[in-house]
């Protein structure tokens, strides 16, 4: 969130400063991100929708838990804080992430990431 926060700032819409949007009363960076940056990943992808607040929000990350890594930025079609041609685009990154005794490993490392390579691992995906 606080990548978001500085992102939006950087690019001049980001109404206060970076630090007063990251205030829990404030959130004004979520105008362009509406989910949380993060959740479980288990037999159900959103494994979170059923847990308990002790087993989700406020568990201990523990080796062998996965984790997904999703930032997203999406501008509104009607946001009028972009000009037109950016109106109505989104982009979200997301990883797949393992606890591990050491720290973390991220297992979606080896997906394109750079939009042209993106667009080519797709195109030859339609064959």
């Amino acid at each position: 969130m606080q990548e978001i926060a500085k992102g939006a700032h950087e690019l001049g819409v980001l109404p206060v400063s970076v630090e007063e949007s990251l205030k829990e009363e404030n959130g004004f960076h979520r105008r362009w991100q509406f989910h949380s940056s993060s959740h479980h990943l288990g037999l159900d992808v959103h494994d979170c929708a059923h847990a308990r607040k002790e087993q989700y929000m406020e568990a201990v990350l523990e080796p062998g838990m996965i984790l997904t890594v999703e930032p997203g930025f999406y501008i509104q079609a009607d946001d009028s804080l972009f000009s037109p041609e950016y109106r109505g685009i989104g982009v979200r990154i997301e990883d797949d992430v393992l606890v591990t005794q050491s720290g973390a490993k991220v297992l979606s490392n080896s997906l394109p990431r750079h939009p042209d390579e993106v667009e080519a691992y797709l195109t030859n995906m339609i064959v």
